[in-house]
C-alpha cells in the first residue's frame, strides 16, 4: 500500500519517519507477540482447537475434513465405519484453517526430512502460531496508516499503533489460532480500500476490486463477513467514486462484486456439494436460538422462525437486552481498553466527516445491531467480541487524537498548561497503563498463579485419552464437552454433548456410534443428576474418575450396547 497522503510535494522526511516508524513498529510486534506466544503452548479453548485441528487435516492431506462434531446445526451425516471424519467448517469458516496449514505442513515436511517418525501437536502448534504473529505485528501497521490518513502528525499515529497492538482483552489471543488478527486486517482493510477508491478517483475501479477482495478474504475468515459486505454495498452505491451518475454506482459495485466472487465463489460451491446451500446451514439457524444453550441442540429443524416467535415477547426482549448490555461492555472494556474509551468519543466526534470514520461507524453499528438483535446469543458469547476487531484500527488512531484534543481543551480553560509539553506526556501514560492493563489481563488468563493455567480445563482430556489407550480402545468416538479439544489431546475422534437429558445424549451416542461420555462439570443442566450420581442411568456406566479443573471431577461413562 503507498505510503498515507505521498501526495506530489510530501516532504521525504516525512516518508522517511513513516518508513523508519512502520519499520520499528514491526519489529516491536514481532518480538512483543513472539514473547507471548512462547507462554500459550496450547491453542486453549474450543475455537482455536478448532481451527488449529482443520488446518492439521489440511496439512495431512485430507482435505477439508475433521475428525469431530462441536454442534449438530450444519445435520452431519454419520461417520464411515472405522473413518470418523465429517466435512469441516460447516459452521466456522475456514481461512484460519487454511492460513495455518502450510506452516504445518513444513513443519511436518522438516521433520519428516530430518528423520523423525511424528510431531507432536504441541510441535505442531508451534509452527501454526507463526503466521498469527506476524498477522499481529502488521495490525499496527494499518492502524499507523488509518491516523496519518485522518491528518494526524507522527506522534499520534504511533500512540494509536501502539494502543492497538497492547489492545489488553484482544493481546491475549492475537498468536493462538483463532480469527482475531487475521478479520482485523482483512475486514479493516476492505474499508480503507473503499474509502481510498473515493480518494483516488483515477484508480476507483482497482481500488473498488481491492475492498472486494479485501471483504471476501473477512468473509472467508468469518460468516458475519457477509455483513460487512452490506455495508460497504451501501456505502458504494451512495458514494459512487469518481463521476456522479448511475453508470459510476453499478461499474463500482460490480468491482467490489467481482473481487468478492473471486475469494468467496470456490467456498460457495463446496458448500453447495456438502450442504445444499452456499452459505451452509449451521450458521443461519442461530438466528432463531431461545437460549445459548440451543446452540447445541441434536435437534437443530426445530430452530424455526415459528419456534422463536413462540418463546413469547418477554422472553425474546430479556435476551436482546441482555446481550445489549454485554455488547456495551465490550465496546468500553475491550474494544476502548477501559482508559481510552472517552477520548474514542471526542476524537470521532471530531473526524466524524471523515470517509474513513463514517464507515468505520456504519460498519461498527451494524455489527453491534446484528449481533444484539439478530444472532443475539452467539453474538453476546463471542462473536461481536471476534469481529469487534476490525474496528480497532479506526477506534485507536479516535482515542490517540482524541486524547490531543482534550488537552487542548484543558490549555485554554488553564493557561499555565502548555499543550505541546502535555501532549507526549498524556499520550505515553495511555499506552502505558494499556501496557500495564494488557500485563495483568495476560498474567490472569494465560500465566497465572500456576503455568499450567492456559486451557486447563482440556488436561483431564489427556488423562482420559491415556486411561482409553491402556484399555485398548483406539478409535473409540467419545462425547466431550470440547471436541476438538478432545482431539487436540488425545487424538481421537469425538461429537459434543448435546443440550438434553440422558435420553438425547443416548441417542446422539447411538446416531454418531460413540462409545464412551466424559462428563465434567461444564455440562448442560438437564444432565446435572447424572453428573451428581454417575451410576443414577442404567444405559451409562462409569469406568474412570479424573479431576477436572477447579478440582472438579469428571466422570468416563460407557454406553451400554443394545443388545
Amino acid at each position: 500500500m503507498n505510503a498515507p497522503m505521498a501526495e506530489a510535494g510530501t516532504p521525504m522526511a516525512a516518508l522517511r519517519h513513516w518508513r523508519q516508524d512502520l519499520l520499528a513498529l514491526f519489529a516491536l510486534g514481532v518480538i512483543v507477540c513472539g514473547l507471548a506466544a512462547r507462554f500459550i503452548p496450547q491453542p486453549g479453548y474450543t475455537d482455536a482447537y478448532y481451527y488449529f485441528g482443520d488446518a492439521r487435516q489440511l496439512a495431512g492431506g485430507q482435505g477439508f475434513t475433521e475428525p469431530y462434531l462441536w454442534n449438530y446445526l450444519g445435520t452431519p451425516r454419520a461417520p464411515d465405519p472405522g473413518a470418523p471424519l465429517w466435512p469441516s467448517h460447516l459452521y466456522w469458516m475456514p481461512l484460519v484453517s487454511i492460513v495455518a496449514a502450510p506452516w504445518l505442513a513444513a513443519a511436518l515436511a522438516l521433520a519428516q526430512w530430518t528423520g523423525r517418525v511424528a510431531l507432536t501437536n504441541a510441535a505442531l502448534f508451534r509452527a501454526a502460531q507463526l503466521p498469527f504473529i506476524l498477522l499481529a505485528a502488521a495490525l499496527p501497521l494499518l492502524t499507523y496508516w488509518v491516523t496519518v490518513s485522518l491528518g494526524a502528525a507522527r506522534r499520534p499515529a504511533i500512540i494509536a499503533a501502539l494502543l492497538t497492538l497492547f489492545s489488553p482483552f484482544y493481546f491475549v489471543f492475537w498468536t493462538t489460532t483463532d480469527a482475531f488478527a487475521l478479520y482485523a486486517l482483512a475486514g479493516a482493510g476492505a474499508l480503507v480500500c473503499a474509502v481510498q477508491a473515493e480518494r483516488q478517483p483515477s484508480r476507483a475501479r482497482w481500488w473498488l476490486l481491492a475492498t472486494g477482495l479485501a471483504v471476501g478474504l473477512a468473509h472467508l475468515t468469518r460468516a458475519d463477513g457477509m455483513l460487512l459486505l452490506l455495508c460497504l454495498l451501501l456505502w458504494v452505491a451512495a458514494r459512487p467514486a469518481g463521476r456522479p451518475g448511475w453508470r459510476a454506482r453499478l461499474a463500482g459495485l460490480a468491482c467490489l462484486l467481482i473481487g468478492y466472487g473471486l475469494v468467496m465463489a470456490p467456498w460457495f460451491w463446496r458448500d453447495w456439494l456438502v450442504s445444499g446451500s452456499p452459505l451452509g446451514l449451521g450458521g443461519l439457524r442461530t438466528a432463531w436460538l431461545t437460549n445459548y444453550d440451543d446452540l447445541f441442540t441434536f435437534t437443530p429443524e426445530r430452530l424455526t422462525p415459528a419456534a422463536y416467535l413462540a418463546a413469547g415477547a418477554a422472553s425474546l426482549l430479556s435476551g436482546k437486552w441482555a446481550a445489549l448490555l454485554t455488547n456495551a461492555q465490550t465496546v468500553i472494556a475491550v474494544q476502548c481498553g477501559i482508559v481510552a474509551f472517552p477520548f474514542v468519543l471526542v476524537g470521532a466526534w471530531r473526524l466524524r466527516r471523515h470517509p474513513l470514520i463514517q464507515l468505520a461507524m456504519l460498519y461498527g453499528l451494524a455489527l453491534l445491531a446484528a449481533m444484539t438483535l439478530v444472532f443475539t446469543f452467539p453474538g453476546a458469547r463471542g462473536g461481536y467480541f471476534h469481529s469487534g476487531a476490525a474496528l480497532l484500527p479506526f477506534l485507536m488512531p479516535a482515542a490517540a487524537l482524541g486524547l490531543e484534543a482534550a488537552v487542548e481543551a484543558v490549555a485554554r480553560r488553564l493557561p499555565h498548561w502548555q499543550p505541546e509539553k502535555s501532549k507526549p506526556i498524556f499520550g505515553a501514560l495511555l499506552v502505558a497503563f494499556a501496557v500495564l492493563l494488557t500485563a495483568a489481563v495476560f498474567w490472569q488468563r494465560v500465566i497465572g498463579a500456576q503455568p499450567t493455567t492456559w486451557s486447563a480445563s482440556e488436561r483431564v482430556y489427556g488423562e482420559a485419552g491415556a486411561w482409553l489407550a491402556t484399555q485398548g480402545d483406539t478409535g473409540v468416538i467419545t462425547a466431550a464437552n470440547d471436541p476438538p479439544g478432545w482431539n487436540y489431546w488425545t487424538g481421537r475422534p469425538a461429537i459434543v454433548i448435546p443440550n438434553g437429558d440422558a435420553a438425547t445424549l443416548r441417542q446422539a451416542m447411538q446416531t454418531y456410534g460413540a462409545r464412551f461420555v466424559l462428563l465434567d462439570e461444564n455440562r448442560p443442566g438437564a444432565l446435572s443428576a447424572l453428573y451428581a450420581n454417575p451410576n443414577s442411568v442404567d444405559v451409562f456406566i462409569p469406568r474412570a474418575t479424573f479431576s477436572g479443573s477447579a478440582g472438579q471431577p469428571a466422570y468416563l461413562l460407557e454406553l451400554v450396547p443394545e443388545p
